[in-house]
């Protein structure tokens, strides 16, 4: 089986430079873990997770002012893992575990992102076959 048939298609994106107080609600709202972060010609350049999110948020504090001048591009982690649409899932699954990441990017041919695969959706595969 293919990531394409497991992944989460067209995930949200966020930019280097947006601030993450004003992000924080995106994680919540739309159920979701993980965000690429893109640069303004879309290339992938980071991965930024709610844990990061949260981190950031309770070592600082939601209401200083120092923590509204944090920004996407100094939180996220990169590299950022990327697989064309056609990998194995299990070859995914072995780079999370081997790489301790949970997830994984997932684009076209011509490295645009399409979807996005969690170690969540690789657990739920198991449970339910």
């Amino acid at each position: 089986m293919n990531i394409s048939e497991l992944m989460t298609p067209n995930p949200i994106s966020l930019l280097p430079d947006d601030p993450i107080l004003e992000k924080i609600n995106i994680f919540e709202d739309n159920n979701i873990h993980h965000i690429p972060v893109v640069s303004d010609t879309g290339d992938i350049i980071g991965m930024i997770s709610s844990t990061d999110v949260d981190n950031i948020t309770s070592v600082m504090g939601t209401i200083s002012e120092f923590n509204r001048s944090i920004l996407v591009k100094d939180v996220m982690t990169k590299p950022v893992f990327s697989f064309y649409e056609d990998v194995d899932i299990k070859q995914a699954a072995r780079a999370m575990v081997d790489n301790n990441i949970n997830a994984i990017v997932v684009v076209d041919k011509k490295e645009n992102i399409v979807g996005i695969i969690t170690s969540t959706d690789l657990l739920k595969y198991i449970a339910e076959s």
